[in-house]
């Protein structure tokens, strides 16, 4: 059962009281980004985002599991956004530069038939494998894109001059976090301190991610 009309409009007022613009307003903040569909879905989960922000603070739960809750939520929400803040800035802006083409790279033993006389010996050893072995070289094949690991997308963004370097292991940590909020993930990490400081560094750290990346996009111009 939903909350009196006057309630709901009184919270909802409060959510959005102290935010700096409407959902237009938190789109145009990534303006870095130049596809303008990724544009609008970054700038509402950023909306999102803030909204949930503040109406955490407004409920006030001074318990563990809420704190842990408001701090896995806002950890999944920016690390989304700079996952695809930073695959979009490679991937198109910086894609024909070679440390972007050498993520999609990776090394790997490919079966290779050894001449006959060859495997035959290999098949008269007194081993037990024997008639597994093949014959291999190492060879270069191309990755998907979605199989590149996010902390060597991020130091490929340092190394270009995207990031620097203190700010790239802040976004690895965010991104690092999400992956901790399987429960259990969660368990095994015991380590982990859910602290909501963490989620406000997640977001406060958007501004010189935008300013950082919006220097390099101007150098590139």
């Amino acid at each position: 059962m939903p909350l009196p009309e006057s309630t709901r409009a009184e919270v909802v007022n409060y959510a959005l009281a102290d935010l700096p613009g409407d959902l237009a307003w938190h789109v145009s903040y990534f303006d870095f980004i130049g596809d303008a569909d990724l544009r609008g879905r970054i700038g509402q989960e950023f909306y999102a985002a803030r909204c949930l922000y503040k109406l955490w603070e407004g409920l006030r739960i001074d318990e563990q599991w809420a704190r842990q809750a408001q701090v896995q939520l806002q950890v999944q929400q920016y690390a989304s956004i700079y996952e695809a803040s930073v695959h979009h800035l490679l991937f198109v802006e910086a894609a024909n530069e070679p440390i972007v083409q050498r993520l999609n790279e990776y090394r790997t033993l490919v079966e290779r038939p050894l001449p006959g006389h060859i495997m035959d010996r290999i098949r008269r050893l007194d081993a037990g494998d024997a008639n597994d072995i093949v014959g291999a070289v190492m060879a270069t094949r191309r990755a998907q894109e979605s199989k590149i690991r996010f902390d060597s997308k991020v130091a490929a963004a340092v190394e270009l001059g995207m990031l620097d370097e203190a700010l790239g292991e802040e976004v690895k940590g965010f991104y690092t976090a999400r992956n901790y909020i399987h429960i259990h993930a969660e368990i095994r990490q015991t380590d982990f301190d859910w602290q909501v400081s963490f989620a406000r560094d997640a977001y406060r750290r958007l501004e010189p991610f935008k300013s950082q990346v919006s220097s390099w996009l101007a150098m590139r111009a």
